[in-house]
């Protein structure tokens, strides 16, 4: 059943597989590290904003590492925050946590608020519109103070064979698809949402294009091979994770 991204993660079934994780991930410790050194000449990270933050899986391993005086936390989904709102009086950080219910599209109010922004769970997977997503990253990088940090993960069209094998044949009609070569039903749970799913070039030109500067990107194959590990992207995800700065 084809249902749009909003109404996909109202759903309390969709809700329920958004497990909480008490701990980062390696490449999200990496991110994070990089980011500290990054800002670390000009000062502390102390004010975080949280697109994307579903159930708040993300959220206490942002609190643990960075011990921030503020977190700013969006979702598009009231279920979603409802939820979040729930586990973080559990996990004793709603004093420092506050959240929205909104389109990261409309976050746009305030500026050089703060000194890193999240876009994790490959939220933008769920933005199938270029020009949504580049609004997006521009919101970003407005709300961010000077020298602040952007950082963040999307799906790759580069993966498991059959995801792979799709895109590298969309790509042959690129003169006829353009940007929409990344475009792909996503979802689960027998529900489809329209997605987009990202080349490591195409990321890095609309980070440019949004006014990023010192763009990384790696897949998670390239992360793992720059510590020495072999990573299976037939079987992995092998999203994008990306780090910027303003």
């Amino acid at each position: 059943m084809k249902v749009e991204n909003k109404s996909f993660w109202e759903r309390e079934d969709i809700i329920a597989t958004q497990e909480v994780m008490t701990s980062i991930s390696d490449f999200e410790h990496f991110m994070f590290e990089s980011s500290l050194k990054r800002y670390d000449k000009i000062g502390k990270i102390d004010r975080i904003k949280v697109f994307g933050c579903g159930t708040g899986r993300e959220l206490t391993g942002i609190a643990k590492f960075y011990k921030p005086n503020q977190i700013v936390a969006s979702d598009i989904s009231d279920n979603m925050i409802e939820k979040c709102n729930q586990n973080l009086k559990v996990w004793g950080i709603d004093i420092i946590t506050s959240t929205i219910v909104g389109d990261a599209k409309d976050f746009n109010k305030v500026a050089n608020e703060f000194e890193l922004v999240t876009i994790l769970n490959s939220m933008l997977t769920y933005v199938p519109v270029r020009k949504d997503r580049l609004t997006i990253f521009k919101n970003a990088r407005q709300i961010l103070a000077e020298d602040g940090v952007l950082l963040g993960t999307v799906h790759n069209q580069i993966g498991a064979l059959r995801k792979t094998m799709y895109f590298k044949l969309r790509g042959l009609f690129s003169l006829f698809l353009g940007e929409k070569v990344g475009n792909r039903n996503t979802g689960f749970k027998g529900f489809k949402v329209s997605g987009y799913y990202y080349t490591k070039k195409g990321l890095i030109t609309d980070l440019k294009e949004s006014g990023f500067r010192d763009i990384e990107v790696y897949s998670i194959e390239e992360f793992h091979a720059m510590k020495g590990q072999l990573y299976n992207r037939k079987k992995g995800y092998n999203n994008l994770i990306f780090i910027a700065s303003k």
